[in-house]
């Protein structure tokens, strides 16, 4: 395809309910596109860099000052090598370094070459995956923040909710002061529901018999209990309680999932595409969990559609390369106010992976200008 030029569009939304972690509250959400513009076809990509970002992940307004100049300029430049021609959705991560932004700029400059090449194409991104029959419509999980005040009531309203939406799964973020008791009372109230909890960081190796009580609660696992920088001490820590953890943060290449499998670190993972540099990345640290024998689910970063729709088409194909957990697809509108894309309808607690051609719907032009989208042009010169 011949490159005209790139776009990046950055819009503004808000959470349907402010999402409390153990690192702070996420109330807005803004999303950053890049759309490429070809002369046979154009496609779209999804940053995943959250507002305030997290311990290991650059946040938005960082994300969009390095697209804006390396990462448009890369891939500018690797086009006018090829004569004008645009490099293959299998070429683009390798203009990028391994830092945590040129990670995410890998994986949403990715996610738009591959669109314009499935649109170019006629096929979907699970086409193009190769997802099989029976394997394209998946389960939804979803996840629930600490609620305002440490409040239990809101937070079984928030549960429920999310269990009549069809949740197969549901995360809890936790904290030190807030565990073993709310999770207690989520499991008096449905007794089936597989619970995981989410730590984002915040405990020390010291308070590893305050969340072994969470066992009584028959959680599935914990995830993220310790800082992520330090895998022997998870390692350590995994040790001394009597449910398995979850690496999440840690896991943030390829490389580190398989220090973290070298290490015992884990007995869950999760992978998200947007943080390992995309679906390529994602798929060679899956790989390496399979063979450790370790399972994996698709976590997220509260996407759009477009988004949500990739990692869609990424968890159908890890579930039929290995059997894995239920990932976080639920349907955006459930989280945000606004979803400038749109995401395929979920029935019954399952959703399946879009079969039109490209990654999944690109945004809706007359939705970005309600909500005052900026954007900037960069033209092949």
């Amino acid at each position: 395809m011949r490159l005209l030029g790139i776009e990046l569009v950055r819009v503004a939304t808000r959470f349907r309910v402010a999402i409390g972690t153990a690192a702070g509250v996420h109330r807005t959400r803004t999303l950053l596109f890049v759309r490429i513009v070809a002369e046979e076809a154009q496609g779209w990509g999804e940053c995943a860099a959250l507002d305030e970002g997290t311990a290991v992940d650059p946040g938005v307004d960082e994300i969009a000052a390095a697209a804006s100049t390396r990462g448009v300029l890369r891939l500018l430049d690797a086009t006018a090598a090829r004569g004008g021609e645009l490099p293959g959705e299998t070429e683009v991560a390798q203009l990028f370094g391994s830092s945590p932004a040129d990670r995410m700029l890998a994986a949403v400059f990715e996610m738009a070459v591959a669109d314009a090449d499935l649109r170019l194409a006629g096929r979907s991104l699970a086409q193009a995956l190769d997802v099989g029959p029976g394997y394209e419509t998946l389960p939804v999980g979803a996840a629930v923040g600490i609620p305002p005040g440490h409040d239990v009531g809101i937070l079984r309203q928030q549960v429920a909710q999310a269990v009549d939406d069809g949740a197969a799964r549901v995360r809890v973020k936790i904290e030190p002061g807030w565990d073993a008791e709310p999770v207690a009372a989520l499991r008096a109230d449905h007794p089936d529901l597989v619970i995981q909890v989410d730590a984002n960081g915040s405990y020390r190796m010291e308070d590893a018999p305050l969340v072994a009580r969470l066992a009584d609660s028959d959680v599935l696992c914990i995830e993220q209990p310790l800082p992520p920088a330090d895998l022997v001490a998870s390692a350590e820590f995994a040790r001394r309680i009597p449910l398995p953890v979850c690496l999440d943060e840690s896991l943030s290449s390829p490389r580190r999932v398989r220090d973290a499998l070298r290490n015992e670190a884990c007995q869950v993972a999760c992978l998200k595409p947007g943080r390992l540099g995309g679906l390529r990345a994602t798929r060679l640290a899956h790989a390496a969990c399979t063979e450790a024998g370790v399972p994996v689910f698709v976590g997220g970063f509260f996407e759009a559609g477009l988004g949500r729709a990739s990692n869609l088409a990424l968890a159908a194909r890890l579930a039929q390369d290995a059997v894995g957990l239920v990932g976080d697809l639920s349907d955006p509108v459930t989280y945000l106010e606004q979803d400038p894309c749109g995401y395929p309808g979920v029935q019954h607690g399952w959703v399946r992976a879009p079969d039109a051609p490209g990654v999944g719907t690109g945004p809706d032009e007359t939705v970005l200008a309600r909500l005052g989208a900026e954007r900037r042009w960069f033209p092949v010169t």
